[in-house]
């Protein structure tokens, strides 16, 4: 027994997660998410099995099948660091699903208020979960060791909308049993909510989960490229003329380092308190406003992110220790696009 990266409570002796479904509220009057996590084992599995957490609270862990109770434990000091580990004692399990709520205080979950946003009118949440922040969204083996597919239903308030590190498969009103047991019916089907169902059908490491939500809107740019912002038509506007360069950056990258995996390359312009130029989630790139500069220089951030579409993405660092090696490989392509 032990650790697979030294930044995170995940064991080599156990297995790894394939799959994490998430039923996740998002109560922007306290700023924390109430849910569920369904993790889904490749084989069954009996005994601990370790998940990492940080700023989250276990309300229940349950056998999904019988939704009989299961035996856990988290440490009662927390590494400053890592958090707090959870273990949970499986017998012959192949899922286990937990019931939690994140903090005001999570590393990786932003909450801006109106008045914090570009447009003035509605709240925004978005995550930063690289490189150990996704426990603090949602309890999982937060190592790039491991690579995970999810599926997850966004429950909001209207008229918001939500991106993320996915395909969106639906926007619909909420279902009476659906977020259960995680948060009752009285919360996910009350007044003015909508739901949103996305599926992330490839598998990446914990840092690339990422969701935005807020008063958001989109434009293509080409047939597997489209640009999302914040801020109204304005903001927009200037990021479509920004950007509108991005599909031939695809077309340039399949050329040097073969077919793009990931079916579709969008971009989403945050509000100005995103503390990054760009971060390059799959599917949907996250960047902060300044780089739109109106005169097309600032999509050298997105030919860096669309980088990471090869290295770093499909293939990474094993742990925490070398996420160096994501930020060096793509240099020649970084070089090509520039003086061509």
């Amino acid at each position: 027994m032990s650790p697979v990266d030294p930044h995170s409570f995940t064991d080599s002796s156990e297995p790894f997660s394939t799959h994490i479904a998430l039923n996740l509220f998002l109560d922007f009057s306290s700023s924390t998410i109430i849910g569920s996590a369904l993790i889904s084992l490749p084989t069954s599995y009996s005994g601990n099995l370790t998940l990492d957490s940080r700023a989250i609270s276990i309300s229940a862990v349950i056998d999904p099948d019988s939704l009989s109770p299961l035996p856990f434990a988290i440490s009662s000091s927390a590494d400053p660091i890592k958090g707090s580990p959870i273990t949970i004692a499986l017998s012959s399990h192949s899922s286990v699903l937990i019931v939690f709520s994140t903090s005001p205080s999570s590393s990786a979950l932003q909450w801006l208020s109106p008045a914090q946003t570009s447009s003035g009118s509605h709240p925004f949440v978005y995550t930063q979960c690289q490189s150990i922040h996704a426990r603090s969204v949602f309890p999982c083996q937060d190592t790039p060791a491991a690579r995970i597919r999810y599926s997850a239903r966004i429950n909001l308030p209207l008229p918001l909308s939500a991106v993320m590190s996915a395909s969106k498969l639906a926007r619909r009103d909420p279902i009476a049993g659906e977020g259960s047991p995680g948060v009752p019916d009285s919360l996910w089907c009350s007044k003015d909510r909508i739901v949103e169902c996305f599926s992330m059908d490839q598998p990446i490491p914990p840092y690339l989960f990422a969701l935005a939500a807020g008063e958001i809107s989109g434009r293509d740019l080409g047939p597997r490229t489209r640009v999302y912002a914040e801020g109204g038509p304005e903001v927009l506007d200037a990021a479509a003329r920004e950007f509108s360069g991005v599909e031939e950056m695809v077309r340039v990258g399949e050329a040097l380092f073969g077919p793009y995996e990931w079916e579709r390359f969008d971009v989403l312009v945050l509000p100005p308190s995103f503390p990054y130029g760009g971060m390059e989630n799959p599917r949907m790139v996250f960047l902060t406003p300044t780089v739109i500069k109106g005169d097309a220089t600032g999509a050298q951030v997105v030919i860096h992110e669309l980088a990471h579409s090869w290295t770093g993405n499909l293939i990474t660092n094993k742990t925490n220790e070398d996420f160096w090696l994501n930020e060096v490989n793509f240099f020649p392509f970084f070089l090509y696009l520039t003086i061509t």
